[in-house]
């Protein structure tokens, strides 16, 4: 074979990769433009409101799998411990602090809440709800400050475990903002790193390491869906469910049932449980595709 006629084949091979790769992102930028325009109807069955002794303002959920119970955090401060059913097993008052979110480390079992306005992770221990440690998060990312002091503040936390982190995970939290204009505060989600490993003292702070604006408000709920390996949010105002990659891109967007959703958790079972701060607890049975 000539050497002509091998740098043809060599161009038509480098063209022909270079057009299957230029169709791959095309179809992935149509992927996200539909995901992100379009929202279409949660696939659940519903099973109903386990809550059986009223809490007043759940503001945050997460599903504890070690101890198979549901942790509830309230307006008023308060950290509830419910079993499945929604029976309260224990609570406790921790100084009337406007909790908003609650999640799990499941490494370790222990639970971490987050404080609005000071933006702080509270580490709290399962079996008694006390307070371990208290983490302040740096408002400030790439120069910009992206949790405004004296602003909406944050209103939902999520932990993604990693075992190869040396912290063994970061956390996510999201900050509510009720507009999109690029001079007020933003609607972000924000990736954290917290020294929940290299940290001697009770005190520490933690640093946001990568934020993502998103393009609807008021973000009220968190989780980490282990099985799809991404973040799911919850807007109280549009009633969406947003399904996001951890780098940013959304997946896909759902319309919610009920009404004021201020927390949500997967509980890896196949169920899906949303706080309203209604005084609600409702259980789904999630139906999306994994």
């Amino acid at each position: 074979m000539s050497y002509k006629k091998v740098l043809l084949i060599i161009a038509i091979i480098s063209i022909g990769v270079a057009l299957v790769y230029f169709l791959i992102q095309m179809e992935e930028i149509s992927t996200k433009k539909t995901a992100e325009s379009r929202p279409v109807g949660l696939p659940y069955n519903w099973v109903g409101n386990i809550t059986k002794s009223q809490i007043a303002e759940p503001s945050g959920i997460t599903y504890h799998a070690a101890r198979r119970s549901l942790f509830v955090a309230d307006d008023s401060g308060s950290i509830y411990e419910t079993q499945l059913n929604g029976n309260i097993v224990q609570s406790k008052n921790l100084s009337e602090l406007d909790i908003e979110g609650i999640t799990v480390n499941p490494n370790t079992g222990l639970l971490y809440a987050v404080v609005e306005g000071d933006e702080t992770i509270l580490e709290l221990d399962p079996e008694t709800l006390s307070i371990q440690r208290e983490f302040s998060i740096a408002r400030n990312f790439e120069g910009e400050q992206i949790l405004k002091k004296g602003g909406m503040g944050i209103e939902a936390i999520a932990f993604v475990p990693d075992v190869s982190h040396p912290e063994g995970g970061t956390f996510w939290v999201g900050n509510q903002s009720f507009s999109l204009k690029p001079k007020d505060e933003p609607s972000v989600i924000c990736e954290v790193m917290v020294p929940l490993r290299s940290a001697t003292t009770r005190k520490a702070e933690g640093t946001i390491i990568n934020a993502y604006r998103m393009n609807f408000i008021d973000i009220s709920g968190l989780a980490y869906d282990a099985q799809g390996d991404h973040l799911v949010l919850v807007s109280d105002t549009s009633n969406l469910l947003v399904e996001l990659k951890r780098e940013g891109t959304i997946l896909g967007q759902y319309l919610l049932p009920g009404d004021e959703q201020e927390g949500i958790v997967l509980d890896g079972l196949g169920y899906m449980y949303i706080a309203q701060e209604t005084g609600e607890i409702i259980k789904l049975a999630d139906r999306r595709l994994r």
